[in-house]
């Protein structure tokens, strides 16, 4: 018994180390055992507060003032957790928006407008807008609760919303609480999918550095593809995607709140890769993000943290958990060597 434990701590230890070296089965195999999954939170919770003691104190005066000054919130410590695991896919998305630049490949481009929230009807369509840095929370005349992401538009009808059907057009990201009403579906139209929904909970994602995703909490959707014309109906706990080929497939979401965590003030990233990473720390930071080598982009990672916490921040706590180094320069987050 003791020599069976020593060997799994062993084999943790060097996934942990050296994941590159192990098959996604293999992984997928060894933290599918209670012991491993418990040694290797141990091993990551131990590295976590091994980092947090080396990074130095802030000025916290200076830094609630400036957080204060951006934000209007109070301030929390964050917590992350970093699980390095191989991965050679490609990615699609990234690939078809980034830009060769000297010195590497840019997936993400910080912009300089001026980030406000905006509101604004025109010709009886009210469109809102929550740009880099912030979300915003609205309800819309039928009662249904929206929770806009960063970089997300959401525009409806103003006088006609809700006389035959509830449809509201999304860009980027919202969390949706629907008001019940059996008589007229909400729908949601976001790039190539319309989802409908009675009343319901769910989140939809879409943005143009990712697939798009739908993730049920509560009730039951259904969502049609417009290029395909095809539909599917998913459940509590399921998520639709919207994949490279335009096609619908579905899988299973263990713990949905998760994926609803950036509403309550949170990054949440299971099993992403880095580039998926980095682009939401550049669209919540405002930020470019430069990939010296390609070859670092499909690592993937656990990874949590609070969004309150200033990037300087999260860049080193990153470099803890990340065999490749992370380096914060001006407005310009530089991967690799």
């Amino acid at each position: 018994m003791k020599q069976d434990s020593e060997d799994k701590l062993a084999h943790v230890l060097e996934a942990l180390e050296n994941p590159s070296s192990f098959t996604q089965e293999e992984l997928k195999s060894l933290f599918s055992d209670k012991e491993c999954l418990r040694y290797a939170r141990t091993i990551l919770y131990a590295k976590e507060s091994l980092a947090r003691q080396q990074i130095p104190q802030p000025d916290i005066d200076k830094e609630w003032r400036t957080f204060e000054r951006h934000h209007k919130k109070t301030s929390i410590i964050p917590i992350i957790i970093g699980l390095a695991i191989a991965s050679c896919i490609a990615l699609f998305f990234i690939f078809s928006l980034s830009k060769e630049v000297e010195g590497g490949l840019r997936v993400f481009e910080a912009t300089q407008t001026v980030q406000i929230v905006k509101e604004e009807t025109v010709n009886g369509m009210t469109t809102v807008y929550v740009p880099r840095g912030m979300q915003k929370r609205l309800e819309l005349p039928d009662g249904t609760c929206v929770t806009l992401n960063a970089e997300s538009q959401l525009t409806y009808e103003t006088s006609q919303f809700g006389q035959n059907e509830r449809k509201v057009i999304l860009q980027g990201e919202a969390l949706f609480d629907v008001a019940k009403d059996s008589l007229r579906p909400f729908i949601v139209q976001s790039g190539k999918l319309s989802t409908k929904a009675l009343g319901t909970v769910f989140n939809v994602k879409d943005y143009s550095t990712e697939e798009m995703k739908i993730t049920l909490l509560s009730g039951s959707l259904k969502i049609t593809s417009q290029q395909k014309t095809d539909s599917v109906f998913i459940h509590p706990g399921e998520q639709a995607i919207l994949t490279n080929q335009q096609e619908l497939r579905t899988v299973k979401i263990p713990q949905t709140e998760d994926i609803t965590s950036w509403a309550e003030g949170n990054f949440y990233f299971d099993n992403q890769t880095l580039v998926e990473i980095l682009c939401e720390l550049g669209r919540w930071y405002n930020v470019s993000v430069i990939f010296k080598s390609k070859d670092c982009m499909n690592t993937r990672l656990h990874f949590k943290a609070f969004r309150n916490e200033s990037l300087a921040s999260v860049v080193e706590l990153l470099n803890y958990v990340s065999k490749n180094p992370v380096v914060l320069e001006d407005r310009t987050i530089i991967v690799g060597k």
